[in-house]
């Protein structure tokens, strides 16, 4: 439909209001990018760690576990070295718990905290959202492609 074609439209006091508030929660603690909110937006929209909270909202799984879990739902490969940063930035912000068994060698286990589980929850809640809408989100994706 549209496609960056028309008239330049000015904002109203109303949307600037919005926006500014937006701004306020989105930069609180300033335009730091290692801010806690802005480090979890962009953390949480990347390709893999909503599928990895996902996943492990079924229970504690180990390293390879999760990897193959993740790999079964996703069009790529997620790496060995990806999936360890993932982990160890979740764990520092308390959203997984990582522990380690002492056996020769190592095992490590991965599951989620309460802080975890309330995220994924939210999660879950998206996801019921865009099952419903899947059919009106193929639609508009046809209308827009035949424009």
């Amino acid at each position: 439909m549209h496609k960056g074609v028309g008239p330049v439209r000015i904002i109203d006091a109303d949307q600037r209001q919005a926006l500014d508030e937006l701004k306020l929660r989105v930069l609180r603690g300033g335009n730091d990018p290692h801010a806690p909110i802005r480090e979890s937006l962009a953390r949480l929209g990347d390709r893999w760690s909503p599928l990895l909270l996902l996943v492990l909202r079924n229970g504690t799984l180990r390293f390879t576990e999760l990897q193959r879990e993740v790999n079964s739902m996703a069009d790529g490969a997620l790496s060995q070295r990806i999936l360890t940063l993932k982990l160890r930035a979740f764990e520092r912000d308390g959203m997984i718990d990582r522990v380690v068994i002492a056996t020769i060698p190592p095992q490590v286990e991965y599951s989620l905290t309460p802080l975890g589980l309330a995220l994924v929850e939210r999660f879950e809640d998206l996801l019921g959202w865009l099952e419903a809408q899947a059919p009106a989100i193929i639609q508009a994706r046809t209308v827009y492609d035949q424009a």
